[in-house]
């Protein structure tokens, strides 16, 4: 049963990653589809131009896990050094041996709005702080997905309307980026 399971989120992983990677260049374009997406939903979200933006629907069951709101920095595995020690630096703002710390270079404004207003209140912030949630092996372990939480809390069940927009042009990311939605379900 457990490993039905975990074969499941590899095969849900990897198609979602070949999914990402061929619509890359699709979600500064993207509009409000209508579409109720539910947990473990991943968009393909560059950050190179600045005013990139994402407007979908997710759905929150009823628990008492949290939900996340992610932005995926995706190393290949392939990479030089460099660039792997270039990826890891914007993730965690060193690497071992550098004393300094680099500032957080991504400025995202999240806006969380409850379809059903009784609901709960909506979250309107701008993410421009650091906070590194975890690293998992996606595509047949080719990738290292390094997710920086956006947003971590719980929702009451319903149905909300997500908007990202990146706000900083950052051309100097050649690698691809990632928005994710998803039910923590990770073991401390």
């Amino acid at each position: 049963m457990m490993i039905k399971k975990k074969l499941r989120k590899l095969m849900a992983l990897i198609g979602l990653g070949l999914c990402a990677r061929n619509s890359i260049g699709h979600a500064a374009e993207s509009v409000f589809s209508g579409k109720v997406y539910e947990s473990r939903s991943y968009f393909p979200f560059p950050v190179q131009k600045g005013g990139e933006k994402i407007d979908v629907l997710v759905k929150v069951e009823k628990t008492n896990r949290a939900y996340g709101f992610y932005l995926i920095l995706v190393e290949d595995l392939s990479w030089s050094a460099k660039k792997v020690e270039n990826l890891r630096r914007l993730y965690r703002g060193w690497v071992f041996g550098e004393g300094e710390t680099l500032p957080y270079p991504f400025r995202i404004r999240l806006q969380i709005d409850p379809l059903e207003k009784a609901n709960a209140a909506g979250i309107d912030l701008i993410v421009k702080e650091r906070s590194p949630a975890f690293s998992q092996y996606a595509n047949q372990d080719k990738e290292i997905w390094r997710a920086q939480a956006l947003h971590l809390s719980v929702l009451p069940e319903g149905v909300y309307r997500v908007r990202l927009e990146n706000l900083t042009p950052m051309p100097q990311i050649d690698f691809t980026t990632l928005f994710a939605f998803e039910k923590d379900t990770r073991k401390i």
